[in-house]
């Protein structure tokens, strides 16, 4: 987290504010934080909300018109970094989130240019959102492990609303992971219930029959990978899953899902 925190100082201009979100906090980090970076805000949750609730968190404190969100092993590869997500959001207001080009260790770094693309999905390691269009969203779910949840989740969200989503080929992000934690039983569990959740709480009923596809497909794919430690488990607690989360219920049209499941097989 300190390396990214110095890389983001490091930009021109700098950023306006900048909010770190400390998951299952204990206080410590918070006290290393208010020393080294005593200009960061910090916002912290005893329970472990994961990086959607985290996410959640700072974009409600946030004060700027655009937000721009990176993991605590992510960060922006050009020193105009700020200023790009600016130009562009100033480019169509009718765009709602941007996608920076998300470069992992194995990947080489592609050269940037002004270019735009539509697109319907993103990757929460670097995207930059308009604070406008995600208030008149139900917004992120707290997962300890959200992966399948979070960014679905909130792509499905912006596309019913009429939101744009773009990916700007002036925003490059570096992400310093191999992914190996995937391998985890927790988070195979946490996916296949991820799925679920997600048909659960957005599809209208029409669309549930498609949503248990979707469950039985990760669960065939998580089978397929090796990765069966966590698939009883996570189907087994999907029904709990779902009650905790019963209260953020808020179902999308069948119209704008199909629409979106229909651009993302033709990307």
């Amino acid at each position: 987290m300190f390396g990214v925190l110095e890389k983001l100082v490091q930009c021109d201009p700098t950023p306006k504010e900048v909010i770190v979100h400390i998951d299952a906090s204990d206080g410590a980090l918070e006290r290393e934080l208010s020393k080294r970076f005593p200009e960061v805000r910090v916002l912290s949750s005893r329970k472990r909300v994961g990086p959607g609730g985290g996410r959640h968190r700072c974009i409600v404190a946030a004060t700027q018109p655009y937000f721009a969100s990176f993991d605590d092993d992510s960060w922006p590869l050009d020193s105009d970094y700020f200023a790009e997500v600016v130009r562009a959001f100033e480019r169509d207001p009718t765009v709602g989130l941007i996608s920076a080009i998300n470069i992992h260790p194995w990947e080489r770094i592609v050269p940037k240019d002004d270019s735009l693309e539509t697109v319907v999905e993103f990757a929460g390691c670097g995207f930059a959102l308009r604070r406008a269009a995600y208030a008149g969203l139900s917004g992120y779910i707290d997962r300890p492990w959200a992966y399948n949840a979070e960014e679905v989740d909130l792509a499905l969200q912006l596309h019913a609303a009429d939101w744009l989503m773009v990916r700007a080929h002036g925003l490059r992000v570096y992400h310093d992971t191999r992914l190996a934690h995937h391998e985890s039983p927790q988070i195979t569990a946490a996916v296949i219930q991820n799925v679920a959740l997600i048909c659960w709480l957005r599809y209208p009923l029409s669309l549930w029959p498609h949503g248990m596809l979707q469950v039985a497909n990760i669960t065939i794919d998580r089978l397929r990978r090796g990765r069966w430690r966590g698939v009883a488990s996570g189907l087994l607690g999907i029904p709990l899953v779902a009650w905790q989360h019963r209260n953020r219920r808020h179902r999308l049209p069948a119209k704008a899902i199909r629409d979106l499941w229909a651009k993302r097989r033709s990307n």
